[in-house]
């Protein structure tokens, strides 16, 4: 009896268990992929705050008269114009006919 229920022969398991374990194990992996996008999304809400809290320091100054360009750096640079290179390509020379299968 012991070994029958390790190996899985003997009396299996009914139906309606069977798809219970596969409604748990479909649950568990909905709640690991939420679990990851609440993580996703709560630092993607905590970026945006810090955002909006210097998009109004640097409207609060402008407003109270500070004209000059805000102190704050930007996290991300302008593109700037890339110089294109050429780029050797070496190709051996086509012979003969090829078709597809």
């Amino acid at each position: 009896m012991f070994l029958g229920k390790i190996f899985g022969f003997g009396r299996s398991e009914p139906r309606y268990i069977r798809r219970t374990r596969a409604y748990l194990q479909e649950a568990r992996m909905a709640m690991l992929e939420h679990t990851i996008a609440a993580e996703h999304y709560q630092s993607s809400a905590q970026m945006y705050a810090e955002r909006a809290a210097r998009l109004e320091e640097e409207l609060h100054a402008w407003e109270q008269g500070d004209q000059h360009a805000p102190a704050v750096p930007h996290h991300y640079a302008y593109p700037t114009r890339a110089v294109q290179k050429a780029v050797a390509v070496d190709t051996a020379p086509v012979s003969g006919v090829v078709r597809a299968a």
